[in-house]
């Protein structure tokens, strides 16, 4: 450091031609140039990834064209994403466009292609593309290039990797998990303000560059610092080997920066440990004794087992259990001793003694046994299930089904009572699907499964039989640990094309549930929360929704006939090609539901809440709807012959199309011998067809056309009688 002073000549032993010049008019490169350059690394970035991710959503929204599988890779991909995220499993697609699989498989390949060729570029040459169209570029302070590691750091890990992982942390743990639009603001901040922290220090060297110990200079002349607040113009330039020296020198020269020198030296990177020769003979020993313990445990562990008193003791029950001379009351304790007993034997074992017994004592026995096992007797009792759920439905003598009525009554107790009991060990998700937990009459008394208030999360039961069962209030439906709803963690229950005939859900919680194709009928769902589940093509004919929470569910295809949905919620509900006739949905909120092509023939949706939402091309002949609110509802095409649309609000409604023949508007008041109503009828209620366009509504009356005109609505008509 001795070498530089304050009014210093050129150094001797410098060469001028062969080292970079550091002049006093040379300054760093300007922060405009350098925020420039990182804005265009961060766009290409940005623009690798959201530009073939949105292509390809716009792609797959395409209905007409073929759809594949999700590729492997894709679907590992977005899973991994969605957790981390926080996203919604209903927003993954699993069936895509052939051209979507390769614009959404571009967008995980071009960033990581690019990423490379980035850290490479940058390493090699100092320079990414933005920055070498910008003049600027990246060296080591011993005045080398950056070499792959120091790039790594400097990118990898200090420019992007650090202030992304700070923004994720902030993200989750203050409050604002899962918005994701948050989430990349807090990530776009962190990345401006790593990059801003050169602002803090005179050689402009941000947080990423005393990480990797590198620095920016100007590509042509090599300036890294701005000396001309201590000379003056005229003074002699000062010859410099590296920037090291540079900004070393710097630092002598009344604390114009601080500089941190990398204490591991240029070649840090390049040092290798060597095993050495006891090193390896340590190693070596290791791996021997390694072989040699597996070598024992084979050899000596069948012999020791022996003498074990745990398998001694399953021996000597097994042999009670078997032993026809014992007394039916001691092999009795025999299995309730083996229900205690650590042993992966014993749950199969006890599994098939149900399938071979009648005795009311011994299957009593046998349940107490299996419900201490917990959930690892699950798998075998599900096996016995189905086995005896299919020799069930093939026998038809009486007499025959009997005993497998009373072995399917045990074994169903069994899983209630696993399902109560062990709520705490329960594994995730618990796997019910496929069997018979229905109603059964016969054997010892009635089966019915109840399960009222009972926390069901998470359960899957596809196909399985549950009609009549009780489930009042329980929870098919869990938040999950973040206890954010509609995230990846969430617990949900899936039911679909399970069998639920006459079961009470009244005040369950089904939201976020799948019930795809699932049989409701009749059942009881009053108060019960069904918020965003998915009951595609189910059957809830005859059921009872009073008051229930339907909103954005997807009812697409289902059946609802004669269903009561008093009061019910369905705000912005999915009902197209419902079938509704005939329903009573009284007093309902369906603002913004999609009824396009339903058919709620006879239904009653009387002073329903119908604002914004879709009834195009829906049949709704003699329905009643007086006192409903249709504002700006969308009833192009709709069938509404026969309908009572007394006192209707309709401001706003798109009727180009509909059908209004025969449809009630008002009770009669006699037309005048010009068929148009000679007096005012009561408007006590207010002119809802004010400013309605009924230009465009097929088949009216003279009667409902008098009514519409003196209410204000628009129509051809009502300018012809003005005329005359």
């Amino acid at each position: 450091m001795s070498a530089f002073s304050r009014r210093q000549p050129p150094h001797p032993e410098v060469n001028s031609a062969d080292v970079p010049v550091l002049s006093l008019a040379q300054s760093v490169p300007t922060l405009g140039r350098r925020l420039l350059a990182w804005s265009l690394e961060v766009t290409i970035v940005a623009a690798s990834v959201a530009g073939p991710l949105y292509l390809g959503g716009k792609l797959n929204q395409t209905t007409e064209a073929p759809t594949a599988d999700l590729t492997p890779t894709l679907t590992v991909a977005q899973t991994t994403i969605a957790k981390s995220l926080g996203l919604s499993p209903r927003s993954l697609p699993e069936k895509v466009t052939p051209l979507t699989n390769v614009l959404w498989s571009a967008s995980l390949g071009l960033p990581l292609v690019l990423a490379i060729a980035h850290v490479y570029s940058m390493g090699r040459y100092g320079r990414s593309w933005p920055k070498q169209w910008l003049g600027v570029q990246v060296l080591a302070l011993n005045g080398k290039m950056p070499g792959w590691r120091r790039a790594l750091m400097r990118e990898g890990l200090g420019k992007w990797g650090g202030p992304l992982v700070a923004a994720y942390g902030v993200w989750q743990f203050s409050g604002a998990f899962p918005g994701v639009v948050i989430l990349g603001g807090l990530g776009l901040l962190a990345l401006v303000g790593e990059s801003l922290t050169g602002l803090g220090n005179r050689p402009r060297r941000p947080w990423h560059d005393w990480l990797a110990g590198t620095c920016v200079v100007d590509q042509e002349t090599g300036a890294i610092i701005r000396l001309s607040s201590l000379w003056n113009e005229e003074a002699d330039p000062l010859p410099v080997r590296n920037p090291r020296e540079a900004l070393a020198w710097a630092d002598t020269q009344g604390g114009l920066t601080s500089v941190v020198l990398n204490p591991m030296g240029p070649d840090w990177g390049h040092t290798r440990m060597r095993p050495s020769g006891i090193g390896l003979g340590l190693g070596l020993l290791l791996v021997l004794g390694g072989l040699a313990g597996i070598g024992s445990y084979h050899l000596v562990g069948p012999i020791s087992q022996v003498d074990d008193p745990e398998e001694a003791l399953y021996v000597n029950l097994v042999s009670t259990l078997t032993n026809p001379e014992i007394d039916a009351a001691a092999q009795r304790a025999a299995v309730l001793a083996l229900g205690n007993l650590p042993d992966d034997r014993v749950a199969p074992l006890l599994v098939d003694l149900i399938a071979q017994t009648e005795d009311p004592q011994w299957l009593d026995a046998l349940q107490q046994a299996l419900v201490s096992r917990g959930f690892e007797a699950v798998p075998y009792l599900r096996r016995l299930n189905q086995s005896l759920k299919v020799d069930f439905a093939m026998q038809s003598d009486p007499a025959l089904r009997q005993p497998l009525i009373i072995r399917l009554q045990t074994v169903n107790r069994i899983l209630a009572k696993l399902v109560v009991l062990n709520h705490g060990d329960r594994p995730y998700p618990l796997n019910l699907s496929d069997l018979h937990l229905g109603h059964l009459v016969g054997g010892n008394g009635d089966f019915t499964l109840v399960l009222r208030k009972q926390d069901l999360s998470g359960t899957q039961w596809q196909g399985t039989v549950l009609n009549r069962a009780q489930l009042q209030g329980a929870q098919f439906y869990n938040p999950g640990e973040d206890n954010h709803p509609d995230t990846y963690d969430d617990r949900t229950a899936d039911l679909s094309g399970a069998d639920l005939t006459d079961t009470d859900l009244t005040s369950a919680n089904l939201s976020l549930s799948r019930l795809v194709s699932v049989s409701l009928l009749r059942a009881t769902l009053n108060n019960a929360d069904l918020t965003l589940a998915n009951l595609t093509r189910a059957n809830l004919e005859q059921a009872r929704l009073i008051q229930a929470d339907l909103s954005q569910a997807q009812l697409v295809e289902a059946r609802l006939s004669k269903a009561d949905l008093t009061e019910a919620q369905l705000q912005d509900a999915n009902l197209e090609a419902a079938r509704l006739s005939g329903i009573n949905a009284a007093g309902a909120k369906l603002s913004g539901a999609m009824l396009r092509g339903a058919s709620a023939q006879s239904s009653n949706l009387a002073d329903a809440n119908l604002t914004n939402a879709t009834l195009e091309n829906a049949d709704f002949t003699g329905a009643r709807l007086p006192g409903a609110n249709l504002r700006g509802a969308n009833l192009s095409n709709a069938i509404l012959k026969d309908a009572d649309l007394r006192d209707v609000w309709l401001e706003g409604a798109d009727l180009q199309g509909a059908d209004l023949a025969g449809a009630i508007l008002t009770a009669p008041e006699g037309p005048s011998e010009r068929d148009f109503v000679a007096e005012v009828p009561d408007l006590s209620r207010g002119n809802q067809l004010a400013g309605v366009d009924f230009s465009k509504a097929r088949n009216l009356g003279p009667e409902q056309l008098a009514f519409i005109c003196v209410q204000g609505g628009i129509h051809p008509a009502c300018d012809l009688s003005v005329q005359e």
